[in-house]
């Protein structure tokens, strides 16, 4: 069993961002948010298409958006089985670095 690696510490600001400014929007003005996101990646200037950045950004503002359409709520991180599968993973790994070093 091959474990996926750890994402960047760029990826996880990536999210964090779009985390924070998804908090307390429902699933309309997310989708409003991905659709801005799309808007500005489509008309960025960089050569070659969008940017890892952007592309982290497009992909969690679409699984934000996806989480929250069967969702009467508000999106919150502390709420989010994702986020929190991902906080409990980084806290494994780490502990289980901490023991090996």
């Amino acid at each position: 069993m091959s474990q996926e690696p750890e994402p960047s510490e760029r990826e996880h600001a990536v999210w964090d961002r779009v985390r924070r400014t998804a908090t307390g929007m429902n699933h309309h003005r997310a989708k409003a948010a991905l659709d801005e996101a799309r808007k500005a990646a489509e008309e960025s200037p960089s050569a070659g298409g969008t940017t890892p950045d952007t592309q982290t950004e497009l992909e969690e503002w679409e699984r934000i958006t996806e989480t929250l359409a069967d969702h009467a709520g508000a999106y919150d991180p502390a709420t989010d089985p994702f986020v929190q599968g991902q906080l409990a993973a980084r806290s494994r790994r780490a502990r289980a670095s901490t023991r090996r070093g």
